[in-house]
């Protein structure tokens, strides 16, 4: 009873006292990049930020509405604006106001029109950037993923090989002691297995600098333990269909500016018009000095207030005449700035098209690549193999075993890195396309 009790206990604490490891494919690295990302955050505030300016500049398009209240007590000379008469002596005089007013343009050169248009195409190239930042971060992803892919192969290769090094170098060992092989066959054995342990070094710094990273990249804690899936290789489009540029976000951007370029050079004209605005206001007041002309007193408050009321409205005018040329040299520089642009836009294309046409041609070299370093693994270790039976028989020397060896374990190395690579550009060659 007591055991079973304790192995109770045991499996119930057991997930407590364990960490879990996070078994990470490419697409649910790709899914944390986007849900932890703290640059992506900020991003998505400013979206936000430009929702409100959009919204602000609509709400621009209302009148204006103000409302302004005042009591003043003045003592000694003074000019009592509600009778019409100077108020002198020593005593106090009590004045109360209040207005609503409101104002609204009519006509301004279709400014807060344009204004409207262009912190929509704002909105647009914040959303545009949040899709640049996606892309980068997913190339940043790629690279760092591949990279510890390959580094952490390397480290499994390099502990299969400093085995066999000991297993040959224990042999060594025994046939020096019996006087069949020599002391430059030991040390050969001795460099090939101090160069394994080397590269068994560099390979497990160079995986966990890369598991580092990522976890940095990914927003991860430190502690966290990853286990890496290689992705499958999968055919791609030699020839993609030429809606990838239309949906590239960094083309779709200078787009958008262009669009927003021409609507600044509207916005700088829009000096040129005249401003038509309507205004009105209603309002009341009271003073201390204004009598009743029946019995001599001071006028009650809300009597004054309602016999004092006016009410007033107005159709205002404005019309440029000399601002020292500053409407057309901004007119022109709108101008020049969208010319600018355009010109912007062709080279973007161009460098689209060459990024592409490389990556295509670097994905279908690493394809020929892997190939051929399969072939040149499989030699070298049919090789390794025949060289290590002469040398067993006496047939060869140890410089050449240890040469047809090391030809192998480099070839290895070298087919892990392009086993890798190739899937790595097809990858970056579906991000550029996607």
């Amino acid at each position: 009873m007591k055991k079973w009790f304790l192995t109770t206990l045991l499996v119930l604490l057991l997930p407590l006292l364990s960490h879990a490891q996070l078994v990470l494919s490419l697409k649910r690295a790709r899914e944390i990049l986007v849900e932890n990302s703290l640059d992506l955050k900020q991003r998505e505030l400013q979206e936000r930020i430009a929702v409100m300016n959009v919204d602000m500049a609509k709400h621009a398009l209302m009148p204006n509405i103000y409302f302004n209240a005042n009591n003043q007590h003045t003592l000694g000379l003074v000019f009592d604006q509600v009778t019409g008469q100077l108020i002198t002596g020593n005593q106090w005089s009590n004045y109360a106001n209040a207005n609503i007013a409101t104002n609204v343009i009519l006509f301004k050169g279709l400014q807060k029109v344009n204004t409207i248009k262009a912190e929509e195409l704002n909105l647009e190239l914040t959303k545009l950037d949040v899709e640049k930042l996606k892309r980068e971060l997913e190339l940043q992803l790629l690279s760092l993923f591949f990279q510890t892919l390959i580094n952490h192969d390397l480290y499994e290769a390099s502990l299969v090989q400093l085995k066999l090094s000991e297993q040959q170098l224990a042999q060594e060992e025994i046939q020096i002691e019996v006087g069949k092989r020599t002391i430059i066959d030991l040390s050969q054995a001795k460099s090939k297995v101090a160069n394994d342990k080397l590269n068994i070094v560099t390979a497990k710094n160079g995986y966990n600098l890369g598991l580092l990273k990522l976890k940095q990249l990914l927003e991860m804690a430190e502690s966290d333990e990853l286990e890496l899936v290689p992705p499958t290789a999968s055919g791609l489009p030699l020839a993609p269909p030429e809606e990838y540029l239309i949906n590239d976000p960094y083309l779709k951007a200078i787009d958008r500016q262009i669009d927003l370029a021409h609507i600044n050079i509207k916005l700088a004209r829009s000096a040129y018009y005249p401003t038509i605005s309507l205004n009105g206001g209603y309002g009341t007041n009271y003073s201390s000095q204004r009598y009743n002309m029946f019995n001599s007193m001071v006028m009650p408050l809300w009597e004054q207030f309602n016999q004092n009321r006016s009410l007033y409205g107005n159709i205002s005018i404005s019309m440029p005449i000399y601002d020292g040329f500053k409407a057309r040299a901004n007119t022109k520089k709108a101008r020049l700035g969208q010319e600018n642009l355009l010109f912007e836009k062709g080279k973007v294309v161009k460098q689209r098209r060459e990024a592409f046409s490389q990556s295509e041609l670097e994905y279908q070299a690493s394809i020929e690549e892997l190939r051929a370093l399969e072939a040149t693994f499989e030699a070298n270790k049919v090789n390794y193999e025949a060289m290590n039976e002469r040398y067993k028989i006496g047939k060869s020397s140890s410089m050449d075993l240890y040469k047809a060896l090391t030809d192998y374990n480099v070839s290895e190395f070298r087919l892990i890195n392009a086993r890798y690579s190739m899937l790595y550009k097809g990858e970056i060659l579906k991000t550029l396309t996607k």
